[in-house]
């Protein structure tokens, strides 16, 4: 089948990817013709992450599983190494995965503070580390993580989940400043609210092409910015 559509050639990698918004991103950029590296975190949703290679593998894409802790160096090194070993590049990188912590203030222990920031901004961190050299020496690279409405809005018992949203959006905002002039885009998408067991595709079609563009060469121009589609 030849392959076409704005991201036709392109390599994605989305973490987070076994169901809900994430397989949602994988399947909206392999419709675009993008390969996919699909990560998740525990052994059991490797039965949920095989459903979305499948869905993306019917587009006629190809596309890989890969588990691992990316919380840990090791284990964003597992997810690139796999990528790196199956399609030779990554053009786009999708931060997705995350844990949403709702404790009121009065119970946040150090450890559970630490752990959300690790969950939501250190695996960012350590993917953007593991991956944007190889998108800097191609000279191009799309780099597009979710963003909760906290990190604008803030909301009660989120003190430490805000705190992540926040240092994500101020992260990715002063990242392109050192690597634009690779052709490197960085930005965020702060999907709306969704409804209670929001999972399937369609559940996130009015958001899902906002991830598409900011992936797609056309994002050249888009510099450190937040966009906030609606479901």
């Amino acid at each position: 089948m030849q392959r076409t559509g704005r991201l036709a050639n392109r390599t994605a990698v989305v973490t987070g990817a076994a169901a809900g918004l994430g397989r949602a991103i994988a399947v909206a950029l392999a419709q675009e013709g993008a390969n996919v590296v699909l990560h998740h975190l525990l052994p059991e949703e490797a039965p949920a992450a095989t459903e979305t290679a499948r869905q993306v593998q019917a587009l006629g894409r190809t596309a890989i599983v890969v588990q691992a802790d990316i919380t840990q160096p090791a284990g964003a090194y597992t997810v690139a190494e796999a990528a790196i070993a199956a399609f030779d590049h990554v053009d786009i990188l999708i931060n997705n995965a995350g844990f949403r912590l709702r404790q009121p203030f009065d119970g946040m222990t150090l450890e559970l503070f630490e752990a959300t920031m690790a969950a939501n901004m250190g695996s960012t961190f350590l993917m953007v580390r593991h991956l944007l050299p190889l998108m800097r020496a191609r000279g191009y690279g799309r780099i597009v993580s979710t963003v909760d409405s906290t990190a604008m809005e803030g909301a009660r018992g989120m003190t430490a989940y805000g705190a992540a949203a926040s240092a994500l959006l101020g992260f990715t905002r002063s990242l392109v400043h050192e690597f634009g002039e690779h052709d490197i885009a960085a930005n965020c998408v702060c999907p709306g609210h969704m409804p209670a067991g929001a999972e399937e595709e369609e559940d996130w079609e009015g958001v899902t092409p906002a991830y598409v563009f900011l992936a797609s060469d056309g994002a050249y121009g888009m510099i450190a910015q937040c966009l906030r589609p609606s479901p």
